[in-house]
């Protein structure tokens, strides 16, 4: 039996230690690790918007066991640092932001290489890609999460547009800071090999837009770390698709940012007009 043993109901010093925690196991659940509800943190007595995690796709008991020591971080060190990053608040629209963990041999989308799938106000993920990360602060996802907050944003001209700086930032923010410095150092070498590939001519005009906008928001956090914060602020959202409408929004969001000195790049680097 694991460490949380089978569901019984718990006595009323049980039930107090549970409250204070912010951990709520729901008796609906088969045994009590199956689900997890966290609605406060340790600093915070009731936080903006409780996390919810559904493990009752996972097997192994021992792996099952890290399902709330998962969505404690995921509700008191991810979700809080992407609400500083943004200025996202996720309780506008979200009454509880619920994630669904499966054994990779019952991910429900097979063929697809993807390991998660986020946004609106839910989460799901292998546990390869969740629960079996690995880090100095304990499992947590810093990328599904990032969907979620992004869903305020309206069109984006690119699925995991500001990822690259926002994903570093969260982990700096968490408390991350082996996998912070891991990708800091892959994002120097992914900007400069980028930027290679600008200058020899290799990039589809079809994409040089768009990677020109993934090159100068990594090349901008690389500069001044505090320019993620101003993206989100400075970005106006809008839900037309047409991409060029996209580009635009996300182009004028990158000249105000770095105080008109993107323009002429993403134009030499095959942006049109904005």
């Amino acid at each position: 039996m694991s460490e949380f043993g089978a569901f019984r109901k718990p006595s009323l010093p049980v039930l107090f230690v549970l409250c204070v925690a912010g951990i709520a196991w729901l008796p609906s659940a088969a045994l009590a690790q199956d689900e997890v509800t966290v609605s406060s943190c340790p600093k915070e007595p009731r936080i903006p918007v409780p996390f919810r995690v559904d493990c009752t796709h996972i097997s192994d008991p021992a792996t099952k066991n890290i399902c709330g020591p998962f969505i404690e971080n995921q509700a008191c060190k991810v979700s809080p640092a992407y609400r500083s990053i943004t200025g996202i608040h996720l309780e506008d629209r979200c009454k509880m932001i619920e994630y669904t963990l499966y054994d990779p041999d019952k991910w429900p989308y097979k063929g697809t290489e993807a390991g998660g799938h986020g946004g609106g106000c839910k989460v799901e993920l292998t546990s390869k890609s969740s629960l079996l990360f690995k880090s100095p602060i304990g499992p947590y996802d810093a990328h599904e999460l990032l969907h979620v907050y992004q869903s305020d944003l309206g069109a984006i001209p690119y699925q995991h547009i500001l990822f690259g700086s926002s994903m570093l930032e969260a982990r700096r923010l968490a408390g991350d800071t082996e996998n912070y410095q891991q990708g800091l150092a892959r994002l120097k070498t992914e900007t400069h090999d980028l930027e290679e590939r600008f200058s020899q001519g290799k990039i589809p005009p079809e994409k040089r837009c768009v990677l020109a906008e993934v090159q100068l928001e990594e090349t901008l956090y690389l500069e001044n770390s505090k320019v993620v914060y101003l993206y989100y602020r400075k970005l106006v959202r809008g839900q037309k698709k047409d991409m060029a409408d996209r580009l635009a929004r996300f182009n004028r969001m990158f000249e105000a940012v770095a105080d008109g000195k993107a323009r002429k790049y993403l134009l030499d680097h095959g942006c049109a007009p904005f």
